[in-house]
This record gives C-alpha cells, structure tokens and sequence, in this order.
C-alpha cells in the first residue's frame, strides 16, 4: 500500500520520540491503534456494501437473463412456426372446399341437400345382398402307414432328395 521501507519507519520513531517524548509515547501509539482500527471497521463496511451492491446487481441481471430465458420457450417458438406453416395449408383447403359446396349449391336451390337425401333413400331402397357362410371344410383322415424301421440321418437326407426330383 504505501512504500514505506525500514529506514523510513526508524527515522519517523526518532522524530516521534523528540516530538511526544518517552512518556507520552505509548499513549500516541494507543490512539494511532484505535484509528487504524477505526480506519479499518469502516473500510470493511464500505467494501462489505459495495459487494452486497454489485451482488444485488448480478442478481438483477440473472433475473433478467431468467426472464427472457422464460419468454425465449422453444416450445412456445416451435407452436408458432408450425402454426405460421400451416396458414397456406388453411387457405388452400378452405378454397378447395368452398370450391366444392359453390357448384353444388349453384345447381340445386336447396344447397346441395337434396341431393345428399336421394343418395341416402337411394341407399335405403337397394338393400345389401346377404352373404351366406362357406360350409366348413372337413379335414380329411389321416392314412395309416406301416411302422418303419427308423433310418439313419444320412438315409433320410437322400430320401428327400430322390422325392424332390433333385
């Protein structure tokens, strides 16, 4: 903090010492303690303010950070996109729709109805074929054979062979 070396210190006890005197010496000392410690207390309250202040301050900004962090919701981001991305898709179904009902409601005053009602009782009158179950299968019975000797594995693989033509 100050560049004071040893030579300075003994040069100013010299001078102290002439000044004050030997008997009033270690009541100065006793006072300079008590403003240095005083010195220090308010030092250590400012600095300790001056950290309460800038972590106030660091917290503002995290608040802040946390709130547009908040309002930046990806899933919020991905619903407007995909909704922004289906406009034309709306559009284009609505005029596709509309372009059906136009012509229908242009050839029948009643809107279309009418026409909706001579397919359902056109539907009623002509009623469905009934279906009548296949007979079932019966399976066929099982021929006996003789009871053969069993084989062996090499025999039966040229067996096969000679049936499968091959």
């Amino acid at each position: 903090m100050f560049d004071i070396g040893w030579t300075e210190i003994l040069i100013i006890a010299v001078v102290a010492i002439i000044i004050v005197g030997p008997k009033d010496l270690p009541r100065m000392l006793r006072m300079l303690g008590r403003y240095a410690g005083q010195l220090r207390r308010t030092a250590g309250e400012f600095r300790s303010q001056f950290d309460d202040v800038i972590r106030e301050s660091e917290l503002d900004e995290l608040r802040t950070t946390l709130e547009d962090a908040s309002e930046l919701n990806p899933i919020n981001q991905i619903r407007d996109s995909v909704t922004e991305s289906m406009a034309p898709l709306r559009d284009s179904a609505e005029s596709i729709k509309s372009g059906i009902e136009a012509p229908a409601s242009a050839r029948d005053p009643a809107g279309g109805k009418s026409a909706a009602k001579k397919s359902k009782t056109s539907a009623k009158k002509k009623p469905a074929p009934a279906k009548k179950p296949a007979p079932a299968k019966k399976s066929a019975p099982a021929k006996k054979t003789a009871a053969k000797p069993p084989a062996k594995p090499r025999a039966k693989a040229q067996a096969g062979a000679a049936k499968s033509g091959g």
